[in-house]
């Protein structure tokens, strides 16, 4: 039951609130390094097994109890063992967006829901003691790329080359810094919502994998949504979803707004790519290769987009053309 039988601490866990470890099933894990089991006794429940201090198990009670006051679906932290990284939390089930859509649930009806969620998060007041997204954050993101996707081709980059390449992101996300005033949930994308559709309103959106949260800029999360390497999002279901989220939040500059939603998908898209690398030859996660490409040319797109041209004269410098794409 992977090491659940030999965990001490997650028996000792399991037994203070009453659950026999005969009663937990694994759920299939993504890139992160904590585990789920559900709780096959009809409670909802599920055991967090997130003991890494990578992990932020302070920011996700946080925010997880900051979503649920202000009036939406996040996991009920119901007990905890924090020395060990142990949690019971609520269960949303199994249906997350892309599970809804294989159910034939509408796209348009998922999606005008999660713009719905979005900004109503972006109406509140911010949670505390949440850092900034900055380029401290952002640049660092974006070294992920340079280390792994320049490992995997074997090329050894110059300090210059580094030094242009910052000098590049830091022109281009200005206007960007700027403007970081509202919570970004960071992973809002189809494997994170779930279809909650006896709820009401925007708790019909459950949320998880918000523990990296920060204080960003409104276009960030919007574009996870969207511009999602996992699946492809049809071009009506885009459209309506970013006419609807400019209508409700009273955005003033929509070209502005469209530009900042460029860069940011391409800035997160650059370091998908680095971090899928990173998965499948570090992590031994090899499912991940198959979205590099993917990735790489939804960050090319959006860089051409918002002519980010000295990001692409960058590329074109420092990238042979046949080493843009994994083979």
């Amino acid at each position: 039951m992977i090491e659940i039988h030999n965990n001490k601490q997650i028996l000792n866990f399991l037994n203070t609130n009453g659950i026999s470890n005969l009663l937990l099933e694994p759920i299939k894990q993504d890139g992160s390094n904590r585990r789920y089991f559900r709780i096959n006794n009809n409670s909802k429940t599920l055991l967090m097994d997130s003991n890494s201090t990578d992990n932020n198990n302070d920011v996700f009670i946080q925010i997880s109890q900051y979503l649920n006051k202000i009036g939406l679906s996040a996991p009920k932290i119901i007990q905890t063992d924090n020395k060990n990284g142990l949690f019971l939390i609520e269960d949303f089930g199994s249906l997350t967006f892309n599970e809804a859509l294989k159910n034939n649930i509408s796209e348009k009806l998922l999606y005008l829901n999660a713009v719905q969620c979005l900004s109503k998060i972006h109406t509140h007041e911010l949670p505390a003691n949440i850092p900034i997204y900055d380029n401290k954050y952002l640049l660092k993101e974006l070294d992920i790329f340079i280390e792994w996707f320049f490992k995997e081709h074997n090329i050894k980059l110059a300090k210059l080359a580094l030094l242009e390449w910052n000098k590049a992101w830091k022109k281009y996300l200005k206007d960007i810094n700027k403007n970081n005033t509202r919570l970004v949930l960071r992973d809002f994308h189809a494997d994170n919502l779930f279809w909650l559709p006896e709820r009401n309103d925007v708790k019909k959106i459950g949320l998880i994998d918000f523990q990296d949260a920060l204080i960003g800029h409104e276009a960030y999360d919007i574009s996870s949504l969207l511009e999602d390497v996992r699946r492809d999002v049809s071009n009506d279901t885009k459209e309506l979803a970013i006419k609807e989220f400019i209508k409700i939040n009273k955005i003033k500059n929509e070209n502005k707004f469209l530009k900042n939603y460029k860069i940011l998908t391409a800035q997160r898209n650059a370091k998908i790519v680095g971090i899928f690398i990173r998965l499948a030859r570090r992590d031994n996660k090899m499912k991940y290769l198959k979205f590099v490409n993917k990735a790489m040319n939804i960050f090319l797109t959006s860089a051409k987009e918002a002519k980010l041209d000295d990001i692409l004269s960058w590329i074109d410098h420092y990238i042979p053309k046949n080493k843009l794409f994994l083979p």
